[in-house]
């Protein structure tokens, strides 16, 4: 199994704490953003485990680890992204 470590550049910790703080984005992005502020093992992060991150956002694990994979392969960007069409 693959671990995926988040850490997050201070720049992209303000972006997405700019973005929690407007509040004018869709509820999935926004908890997203939640997730990675959460994760993040950067200086400034919390470092939370996954199982407290998903307690603290009341979301499952997995998403939380998706949220992660989706990060450390593309980006913030891509993390944020609303989910590809099937």
């Amino acid at each position: 199994m693959k671990v995926y470590r988040v850490r997050l550049l201070p720049e992209e910790r303000k972006q997405l704490q700019a973005l929690l703080s407007k509040g004018k984005a869709s509820a999935r992005t926004l908890m997203h953003a939640r997730i990675l502020l959460k994760t993040d093992e950067g200086v400034d992060g919390p470092r939370l485990t996954d199982d407290e991150i998903a307690e603290a956002v009341e979301v499952n694990r997995s998403t939380v680890e998706r949220v992660h994979i989706r990060c450390v392969e593309g980006g913030v960007k891509a993390a944020l992204r609303p989910r590809p069409s099937r």
